[in-house]
C-alpha cells in the first residue's frame, strides 16, 4: 500500500560560511525538500548556493525597502513569511542554518499522514552534545543528542543534567543551552498570517489544529557549534553588533558567564566551552544509560559533505 504524502519546503535566515549553508542545503534536499530558501541576513557574507531547488535572498537595502528590523527575531519571521508566500509546496518549515531534522520516516510520508485540519506540527529540540572538541567542519559528525522531553513530559532530565554540568547548570535550561520547544512545520494553505520563531500561540486558527508535536522526526540543534562559531555568536551578540530582544532567561545567563570569562581571557573561553558543549566519557556513558543522551548516527551524506579528518 502506498503512503499518503505531501510536499514540503524549508527556510532559514542565514549568517554563515558558504560551506555551512550549503550543508544545510544540501541535508534539507536529500531528506525531500522540495525548496530551500536562504536569506543572507549580513550583504558582506552573501553568496549563491548553487543546488536545484535553493533560492539565495540577498537581505540589502534594497530587500528592506522600509527600513532593516533591529531584532534579528523580526528579520527572521519576515523572512519566513515571505518564503510562505512564495512556496509551492504543502508545508513549509521555518528554523536555523544549525538546525537539521532527524525522521524515522520520509519527512513526506509523516507529513501526509496528518489530517487536514492540522496546520501546524511541532518537532522537539535534541541537542547535540560531543565526547570531544569538534573541529569547525566537523561539527554534524557527532551521535549524541540531549533530550528535554520523556513520555511528553518536559524537564525530565533535571537531575542528571544537574550532574553532568555541576556549577553552570544553573544558566541551562534542564541541561539544554538553547531552545526546547522545537520548531514547526505551517501548513501553506492554513491563514496563519505571520509565521513563527517556534510555534503560533493560538492552538487553532481558522479551524486548523497549530499545536501538534511529531513523535517521527526530532530537530538535532548543534547549539555550540565549535569553539570559533560558538565565540562568534556570542560575542556579536555580547557586544551589541546583533539585537536579540527575545533572548530567555537562561540565555541571558549563559552569555553572563561568556562575558566574564571573555574578560578573564582566552583560556577561560575554551574552558568555559568544554564544560558547556562536552561530557567527560564517564558521564556520558551515565547520560545514554538514563536516556538523557540518546544516540542518533550522522546520515551518510553529512560526513561525506566534511573534510577528511587531518
Amino acid at each position: 500500500m502506498q503512503l499518503a504524502t505531501e510536499t514540503w519546503s524549508v527556510v532559514a535566515t542565514v549568517r554563515a560560511s558558504h560551506s555551512l549553508c550549503d550543508l544545510f542545503a544540501c541535508h534539507y534536499l536529500a531528506l525531500g525538500a522540495r525548496q530551500v530558501f536562504l536569506f543572507h541576513d549580513d550583504p558582506e557574507m552573501a553568496f549563491s548556493v548553487q543546488r536545484d531547488g535553493v533560492q539565495n535572498t540577498v537581505c540589502d537595502e534594497r530587500w528592506w525597502q522600509s527600513g532593516r528590523p533591529e531584532a534579528l527575531e523580526k528579520r527572521q519571521v519576515h523572512n519566513a513569511t515571505q518564503a510562505k508566500n512564495e512556496c509551492s509546496t504543502d508545508w513549509i518549515l521555518h528554523c536555523d542554518v544549525d538546525e537539521l531534522i532527524w525522521s524515522e520516516q520520509a519527512v513526506s510520508e509523516v507529513l501526509g499522514a496528518l489530517p487536514g485540519i492540522v496546520g501546524g506540527v511541532r518537532i522537539r529540540t535534541a541537542e547535540a552534545v560531543y565526547d570531544s572538541v569538534p573541529e569547525r567542519d566537523r561539527m554534524f559528525d557527532t551521535p549524541y543528542f540531549k533530550i528535554f522531553y520523556r513520555k511528553g513530559r518536559g524537564k525530565a532530565y533535571g537531575e542528571i543534567s544537574q550532574r553532568a554540568y555541576g556549577g553552570i547548570w544553573e544558566a541551562s535550561n534542564h541541561g539544554f543551552w538553547g531552545h526546547p520547544i522545537g520548531k514547526s512545520f505551517i501548513r501553506v494553505r492554513a491563514p496563519v498570517g505571520r509565521m513563527p520563531l517556534h510555534a503560533k500561540r493560538r492552538s487553532e486558527i481558522a479551524g486548523f489544529r497549530m499545536h501538534e508535536v511529531s513523535e517521527q522526526m526530532i530537530l538535532r540543534h548543534y547549539d555550540t557549534l565549535s569553539p570559533e562559531l560558538w565565540k562568534e555568536k556570542h560575542l556579536r551578540r555580547i557586544n551589541g553588533d546583533v539585537a536579540t530582544p527575545l533572548a530567555g532567561k537562561f540565555r541571558q545567563r549563559q552569555q553572563k558567564l561568556i562575558a566574564e570569562a571573555a574578560l578573564a581571557g582566552e583560556t577561560a573561553l575554551e574552558q568555559l566551552y568544554l564544560k558547556m558543549a562536552t561530557l567527560p566519557p564517564d558521564v556520558l556513558a551515565e547520560c545514554i544509560a538514563s536516556g538523557f543522551v540518546r544516540v542518533i548516527p550522522p546520515e551518510p551524506h553529512l560526513l561525506k559533505h566534511a573534510p577528511p579528518a587531518a
